[in-house]
């Protein structure tokens, strides 16, 4: 029988304030064109890395949930999102989602290849909204404000 342990919702706040910060950091980027991105080296280079900070701290999130709600551990950053569209808590497009900005940080990580920038201007512009509804769908979840 798995035990189920208490959330952290201290936790849960402080990364889901972490995603927020970074979001803010990126919404500007929406108002640039992309010619207008892409000629500013150094906002290329923070948006880059605000999307890490996003995109870990909502692994962060989900790790824990996994953790927490399951028992198990998930055996990728990506297979933690599986798990918890799997288990009910996430739904599966949003869970697909986040799949996929899992494995994108890990091209930034890493730098496997060269980054595409303009994919970077690209999910800053489209898939921002996927972590605000990632974060609702967590607090009805735990039914706590993030």
């Amino acid at each position: 029988m798995k035990m189920k342990l208490s959330i952290n919702t201290n936790k849960l706040r402080q990364k889901a304030a972490d995603i927020r910060q970074a979001l803010s950091r990126l919404k500007p980027v929406t108002e640039l064109t992309m010619e207008e991105f892409l000629a500013d080296e150094q906002r290329v280079a923070a948006s880059k890395y605000y999307l890490i900070v996003a995109t870990e701290a909502a692994i962060d999130i989900c790790n824990h949930l996994v953790a927490r709600l399951t028992g198990r551990a998930p055996n990728s950053y990506a297979d933690c999102f599986n798990i918890l569209s799997g288990e009910l808590f996430l739904s599966p497009p949003l869970a697909e989602c986040l799949i996929q900005m899992a494995k994108f940080r890990n091209l930034l990580i890493h730098r496997y290849g060269d980054i595409d920038d303009v994919k970077v201007y690209h999910i800053i512009c489209n898939n921002l909204d996927d972590l605000e509804l990632y974060l609702a769908e967590i607090a009805a979840m735990v039914k706590c404000d993030l």
